[in-house]
């Protein structure tokens, strides 16, 4: 049985009132963005049973020279059905979701690319395998790599603009094997190189002596999600703009040897771990029941908690997991876009808190998530 858990630019109209659907923009922006003056307060959503995933965020100019922040973020489940949901901006019929910068509410413009074919939404996302290729993932090890093949090609099938790529970690605490961003067939290459563990074995593509190279000094005792993730964020050629998201397929605890730059607690500092480092989803096909100790046996899915991911909890044999049915697919497949403008007064060159609250109409729903941005300077 599977167990799945969820831890947790055009002219804008809408009706305001009988006789007034026109919304008003700020001075001078004709990206359609609703005025501050409209924008209400975050609400205050109390104890939060949703997560918000982390955030990919771009700084620019439009072509008006106004200042627009763009925030890109994959899919919101509801708490209660784990269906996908909508979000609804600034002044809006069941508005749902709200932006503050340093307590100051912003009007904000929503895209939603889950309803509506809409040429400004932007599905790019590049998506990294981390794999145990240790011993214990046998049982595993053919299944999970026939499932990424099935599902990265189901993926880029679906109309998202996306890349594939893949590091593989062993239990004698090791990065031994790689491949940067590359199409779905050509990972498919990759990983009918071998059977078993040895799928993800070794280092493919044009650059493999440079990922081979870069993975020597990575070094534990035993198999480290944490340690593969960070060698994934420095070597993976990520495109700018995309969605970052990983899934980390495992059936052992994190174990970083006493190492805090690979604990699960390192990534829970956004110090350490920007939002715009992306989001890890966990596959975890052993018991959860296992005692925890920090530093060296660690729940890997803690993760996915820290920055917004999701968890499939799985057999050990793996039978009946369809990777298609991850909740990783429905929200790279649902994602949004959050815009809004006039942040001259926020461009010193200094880091300015942003708070993204999400309410559902019925208050069922209730996720925040806390981040910081440096908007750069008016000069």
């Amino acid at each position: 049985m599977i167990v799945l858990s969820v831890l947790a630019a055009g002219m804008f109209t809408s009706c305001m009132s009988d006789d007034d659907d026109t919304i008003v923009l700020e001075s001078g922006n004709t990206s359609g963005i609703p005025s501050d003056a409209l924008a209400g307060e975050n609400p205050d959503v109390g104890t939060t049973n949703a997560s918000i995933p982390n955030v990919q965020y771009t700084v620019e100019d439009d072509e008006d020279g106004n200042v627009i922040v763009r925030l890109d973020l994959t899919g919101i489940q509801d708490a209660e059905t784990y269906e996908w949901l909508d979000l609804i901006g600034t002044a809006q019929s069941g508005q749902n979701v709200w932006v503050s910068i340093d307590d100051t509410p912003k009007g904000i413009l929503v895209y939603n690319s889950g309803d509506e074919e809409d040429e400004n939404v932007s599905r790019a996302a590049d998506l990294v395998f981390l794999v145990d290729n240790s011993g214990s993932m046998s049982q595993e090890a053919d299944a999970v790599a026939s499932g990424i093949e099935s599902w990265a090609d189901l993926l880029e099938e679906s109309g998202l603009d996306i890349k594939f790529g893949f590091v593989g970690y062993s239990e004698n605490g090791k990065i031994n094997g790689a491949a940067n961003l590359t199409t779905a067939e050509e990972l498919s290459t990759y990983l009918n190189h071998a059977t078993g563990q040895s799928h993800t074995m070794g280092f493919f593509g044009s650059d493999a002596t440079a990922l081979q190279t870069a993975a020597s000094p990575y070094s534990v005792t035993g198999e480290c999600g944490g340690m593969a993730l960070r060698y994934a964020d420095a070597n993976i050629k990520f495109r700018s703009g995309s969605n970052r998201i990983y899934v980390n397929f495992t059936d052992e605890p994190n174990q970083p040897a006493g190492n805090e730059e690979y604990s699960v607690e390192y990534f829970a500092d956004q110090s350490n771990w920007a939002t715009n480092q992306g989001t890890v989803h966990t596959v975890y096909s052993a018991d959860t029941t296992f005692t925890e100790r920090l530093l060296y046996s660690e729940k890997p899915w803690r993760i996915s908690e820290y920055t917004g991911g999701t968890i499939l909890v799985a057999p050990s044999s793996f039978a009946g997991v369809t990777l298609e049915s991850l909740p990783v697919s429905g929200a790279m497949q649902h994602s949004y876009i959050i815009l809004f403008t006039n942040v001259d007064a926020y461009m010193d060159g200094q880091t300015h808190e942003i708070k993204i609250t999400v309410l559902s109409t019925d208050g069922k729903t209730r996720a925040e998530k806390v981040f910081y941005i440096n908007f750069g300077t008016n000069d």
